[in-house]
């Protein structure tokens, strides 16, 4: 005979579902939805900002005169002869000491560039009345002297540059010869015009030097109908390939590293010559003038012109 006994300790899995509180959650929303629609949330963020703006104390030397602001930064202050401009000068005895200077971004940038030599003098030449509106940065060491201008651009802004209106930080090419590409246009009489549609053509009194565009590692040397052609690794995804030399430098050979004043070798030994330069950026072409307008912002003229302004 069978029999069957209860399993009192029996416990059910089903678990009866959470229902949401439509009601409250409404109530909620429509709270916030009048907290953001009265203004007061954008008046609670300004109160905020307006107090923290309060409470950021300002450098105690903001406000000072030119020789107080540089003495409270450790330099060394001088008038111009003029008596408009006012310099303040450090000495940096290495790269650790760069950290000493003002904290200003771009002067701590400019000192520790790499491959800068230590002793460094740093020059920051400004309105006398000014101390943190800056004209011109001089970084002088045994071997070299770099100097930087603050220009005002077209559109207001202002940037540093070099003597040649080149934008730093950043890169800064120069043209393999002097002058520019030949603008190619609609009638212009060449046999391989196609070529151009992916090539820049320059053209130079015969023998002249050609240099590279930037800094860079020689991936390949060869020749062609043309000439010698090279082809070179500048970083950062950019190359540049140079064709037309009659002639290449004794030590250019592939894996070189060639700085921006090593000449690649020279044009052939006509009246004049030509020569064709591509310029390759993420895999793909840039025209010379393209690429030279965004970098360089000014020109020389430019900067003749801002210095002699500022009487400097």
């Amino acid at each position: 005979m069978s029999s069957f006994r209860e399993f009192k300790d029996f416990k059910s899995d089903w678990k009866p579902k959470k229902r949401i509180p439509v009601v409250r959650t409404l109530i909620v929303l429509a709270l916030i939805y009048a907290v953001y629609a009265s203004g007061a949330a954008q008046k609670a963020y300004r109160f905020i900002e307006d107090q923290r703006k309060i409470t950021v104390e300002e450098p105690a030397y903001a406000d000072l005169p030119w020789r107080e602001g540089c003495a409270k930064t450790q330099g060394t202050s001088f008038d111009s002869k003029k008596g408009s401009l006012g310099q303040c000068g450090w000495i940096v005895k290495s790269e650790k000491e760069v950290s000493e200077l003002p904290d200003i971004p771009f002067l701590h940038y400019a000192a520790s560039v790499p491959g800068m030599q230590y002793p460094l003098q740093v020059h920051w030449i400004a309105d006398s009345s000014d101390f943190w509106n800056p004209k011109v940065l001089i970084l002088r060491s045994k071997k070299t002297t770099t100097s930087f201008y603050h220009l005002m651009l077209a559109d207001s802004s202002f940037a540093w540059v070099r003597a040649d209106g080149c934008r730093y930080p950043g890169a800064c090419p120069r043209n393999p010869l002097q002058g520019g590409a030949l603008p190619i246009e609609a009638d212009f009489d060449f046999g391989g015009r196609e070529e151009l549609l992916l090539k820049d053509l320059f053209m130079g009194i015969g023998e002249a030097p050609v240099y590279p565009i930037l800094p860079g590692y020689v991936i390949s040397v060869s020749k062609d109908s043309l000439g010698y052609k090279l082809y070179l690794d500048h970083g950062g995804n950019l190359f540049s390939r140079v064709s037309g030399l009659s002639q290449i430098a004794a030590d250019i050979e592939a894996g070189k590293r060639l700085e921006q004043d090593d000449a690649l070798g020279r044009l052939a030994p006509n009246d004049s010559a030509v020569l064709f330069l591509e310029v390759l950026r993420n895999g793909r072409f840039v025209r010379w003038d393209d690429f030279y307008k965004k970098t360089h912002v000014a020109d020389a003229a430019d900067v003749k012109l801002f210095l002699s302004e500022i009487e400097f």
